[in-house]
């Protein structure tokens, strides 16, 4: 379907769909009350019983991923105790560096790129989009 034969679809079913909630709430509204929870009943059950089975598929992938991340911080742990025991090392401050400045002219290196000559003066011939 073209998008200019959807689009008015979509606002016309919008439109009267929110007409339809108006006229239910005004005529019945514990009625519309009592759709909208079985609705979101119904919703929240269909995602509850969505993940659980995804939750079963993906299983393998997860309990694969809990083992890695169980062993990379046992590792991480192992590593931060030989750190902490090195107590015998220490930091030597340095004099603070200053930047050389460098003369203009050497930044500028021959570039390996060439310039492609375009149609931008051009008109478009927006029929054929």
């Amino acid at each position: 379907m073209s998008h200019r034969v959807v689009q008015p679809l979509i606002y016309t079913i919008i439109g009267l769909a929110a007409l339809g909630f108006i006229w239910r709430l005004f005529t019945d509204p514990m009625g519309l009350l009592k759709y909208l929870l079985i609705t979101a009943a119904i919703a929240a059950l269909v995602i509850f019983i969505v993940r659980k089975v995804m939750a079963k598929r993906m299983g393998k992938v997860n309990s694969a991923y809990q083992k890695a991340a169980k062993q990379s911080s046992k590792l991480q742990k192992k590593r931060g105790a030989t750190r902490k025991s090195a107590s015998h090392l220490r930091v030597i401050p340095s004099k603070r560096l200053v930047p050389k400045k460098r003369p203009l002219n050497d930044d500028k290196k021959p570039n390996p790129f060439t310039v492609i000559e375009g149609r931008k003066g051009k008109k478009k011939n927006r029929a054929l989009f």
